[in-house]
């Protein structure tokens, strides 16, 4: 009786004991750790690969740790098995704490006196990696705290977890953890290629890095600098955390070979000044970043080389002007809308006269040709057509971030591209044009989803566009037969140079990808004897002759709401038997059933007689063309100054040097008087034009012709 009462209470004691085992297991497993969950969900250092897989950059974490996280099945076998031999032979066999080596340790030290041997696990060390003794020397109770965490470690996780959480936070001394870092840092490899002498070493440094460490660390690989810079700072934009591995978009081969083409391009212009370049390139279809070159070096200090010259903001120039015409055409214009190149003002409360780079003026000039030759005034009178507001929010759908805020201190000559916007977003609008109108956002992380892209303008306004930037013949006007822009393959290309030529830009495309390519100095330097700019243009054409390739440059589309019809190349009107010179031009389905023919030129007993408009007047007289030129009769009207223009003396001439030019246009007979202030300025035939001293004040100009008269008022400080 005694002896079955005994058994049933040990079997109630055992099942107790199991009891409190299993429920204390459970609390263990299932209790919050704050300090566990903050480990293992802590920042590694990140792994940046181009779109090829080629490591370009090793990301050092903020207090300069390097410390890359590796999955245990990308860790060979033999590199785990140096180590549990190295640290923790019964790592699989015991629960955290091995008490064989315990006792053995004990024993050994016992009889050395000194301590020879330790029984620290693997799973001990750690427990310290993540919750660091907080004082140097160890008690009863810190040991007694570590066992009980190394328990706790033992039931929260699995071995394969431990194992690969130790791998990667081992300590090795040099600001490196992890056998990741420690191998690339002391041999200049990944684990998987290291050699058995060199895990065994490896394996080693964690006892004592002092002594053991290999005395020469590798340099880490850093290659696009300036796109690393920038993926860091979107993250950082976001709080988002960087994931150990990144591929980017960028292909780094392409980076380099565009990096050493323009330092090869700014050593043979290096007396003009010319001391800094980028490029950017742009995947058409997909906004994938392929080529991020923020300057030739980033390791040349003397010349700011760490500037990314993708990012900062520079006068763009003429290379603006596609935008302009675009948004014109949907504005009413046509790519044969003949366009004064003439001298011209545009009054208001300030005065802008804007001149021709070259200072020539060509009179009338279809839009085709003013946007492909890069003139000027034509360019402004657009602008001045449809107005700056309008314009400026069509950039803004564009993504002209940079011209935020600036709408009332912005312009006409905001059409010439002297506001300062980026590289960045250069590319991104002028892709645009191949895009049938669409905006698209660039990507620097791959894979990435397919964008539907925002319209900004109209399929067929992007299609009339590149034509009309891709037409040779068009641009020998402003840039005669220049070779760089011939190519093989259909190309449209944009230059810009801007005030002073501190800034030279260049812009192409094809139909799969969109280059940007700005070249001048940071230290704010006029480059030197660069009247234009062929050279980033040099540099455009040699990245597309190389990346076409393999993104294969196809026929641009044809617009479909136009049709081509013959044109006149003086008027754009509808080409006639009396125009000496036609040309094939796209016109809009509805303007083409009511496009008038020329009424320019008329022939008259076997001769061509040119009729211009009243305002090419002046311009067709000083061009003393052969033949006739007869002037239509209109309003009369002055064709400069305009009313209520404000106009100021300039301190660095004389005042008596100080001379204004009076033009005046119309009126239905051959002479007209000019009065200044009721003062008789004198009588002109056929070309109404005088010049007058500037006087400070307010004053009045009236003109005569005939029984016509027409006055205005203009101010000057």
């Amino acid at each position: 009786m005694i002896k079955r009462f005994c058994i049933k209470r040990w079997q109630i004691v055992l099942l107790s004991l199991v009891a409190v085992l299993g429920m204390t297991y459970l609390l263990l497993k299932l209790l919050p750790n704050s300090s566990l969950n903050a480990f293992m969900q802590r920042q590694n250092s990140t792994r940046f690969y181009d779109r090829n897989g080629q490591l370009l950059h090793i990301l050092a974490l903020d207090d300069g740790l390097r410390r890359e996280w590796y999955d245990l099945e990308n860790i060979p076998e033999n590199v785990q098995k140096a180590f549990i031999e190295a640290e923790d032979k019964n790592f699989y066999f015991h629960p955290g704490v091995d008490v064989t080596a315990i006792f053995r340790a004990a024993s050994q030290n016992k009889e050395t006196g000194r301590i020879v041997s330790g029984a620290s696990t693997i799973t001990m060390q750690l427990v310290r990696i993540i919750y660091p003794r907080k004082k140097a020397s160890v008690t009863l109770g810190v040991k007694i705290k570590e066992v009980f965490l190394a328990l706790y470690l033992e039931i929260k996780l699995s071995k394969k977890q431990i194992l690969e959480l130790y791998l990667n936070s081992v300590p090795f001394g040099k600001q490196i953890e992890g056998v990741g870092s420690a191998s690339r840092s002391f041999f200049g490899i990944k684990p998987e290629d290291l050699t058995q002498e060199q895990i065994e070493v490896l394996a080693k440094i964690p006892r004592r890095p002092a002594d053991y460490a290999p005395e020469k660390n590798y340099d880490y690989p850093s290659r696009c600098p300036h796109f690393i810079q920038y993926v860091i700072s979107e993250y950082a934009k976001t709080q988002t955390v960087i994931p150990n591995d990144l591929t980017l978009s960028i292909n780094a081969q392409w980076n380099e070979l565009t990096e050493r083409l323009i330092q090869l391009k700014l050593t043979e212009f290096q007396d003009a000044r010319i001391h800094n370049g980028a490029a950017f390139v742009v995947d058409n279809a997909s906004g994938e970043v392929l080529i991020w070159c923020g300057n030739a070096s980033f390791d040349d200090k003397e010349h700011n080389g760490e500037i990314d010259g993708v990012l900062v903001a520079n006068q763009p120039g003429s290379s603006m002007k596609p935008f302009l015409y675009a948004r014109a055409l949907e504005r009413g214009f046509d790519p044969s809308s003949v366009l004064p190149d003439i001298p011209l003002d545009f009054g208001g409360a300030q005065v802008y006269v804007p001149l021709n780079f070259n200072n020539r003026y060509n009179g009338p000039v279809r839009m085709r040709v003013a946007l492909a030759s890069s003139l000027n005034i034509p360019a402004v009178y657009v602008l001045y057509r449809i107005g700056v507001d309008d314009y400026m929010e069509c950039l803004d759908s564009l993504g002209f971030d940079s011209l935020k805020g600036t709408r009332e201190s912005t312009g006409l000559s905001i059409a010439l591209g002297s506001s300062e916007v980026t590289l960045f977003e250069m590319v991104r609008a002028f892709s645009v044009f191949a895009r049938d109108g669409k905006v698209l956002e660039h990507i620097a992380v791959v894979p990435s989803q397919k964008q539907e892209g925002k319209r900004v303008y109209a399929k067929d306004t992007a299609r009339i566009l590149c034509n009309m930037l891709s037409d040779k013949n068009a641009r020998v006007l402003g840039f005669g037969n220049a070779k760089v822009f011939e190519t093989t393959y259909p190309c449209l290309f944009k230059t810009g140079t801007s005030n002073q030529y501190q800034n030279i830009i260049a812009m192409g495309s094809t139909s799969s990808l969109t280059v940007g390519v700005w070249m001048g100095n940071f230290e704010g330097e006029t480059v030197v004897g660069q009247t234009g700019s062929s050279i980033p243009a040099s540099v455009v054409r040699t990245i597309l002759d190389e990346l076409t390739k393999t993104y294969s440059a196809q026929e641009f589309a044809q617009p479909e709401s136009y049709i081509q019809q013959n044109v006149c190349t003086l008027s754009g009107m509808k080409a006639t038997e009396d125009c000496p010179s036609v040309t094939r031009e796209y016109v809009a389905l509805g303007r083409s059933v009511h496009f008038e023919p020329c009424s320019w030129h008329e022939t008259r007993n076997g001769k061509t007689i040119i009729k211009y408009p009243s305002e090419y007047q002046h311009w067709a007289s000083q061009k003393n063309f052969s033949g006739e030129t007869q002037i239509d009769g209109s309003e009369l009207s002055f064709l400069y100054p305009r009313n209520n223009a404000h106009f100021i003396f300039d301190p660095t001439i004389k005042p008596s040097a100080q001379m204004l030019p009076v033009e005046v246009t119309g009126g239905h007979h051959t002479s007209a008087s000019l009065y200044y202030d009721g003062k008789n300025m004198g009588t002109v035939s056929d070309v109404f034009s005088w010049h007058i001293a500037l006087e400070r004040g307010t004053h009045t100009l009236t003109a005569e012709c005939g029984t016509e008269r027409t006055s205005i008022t203009f101010t000057v400080k």
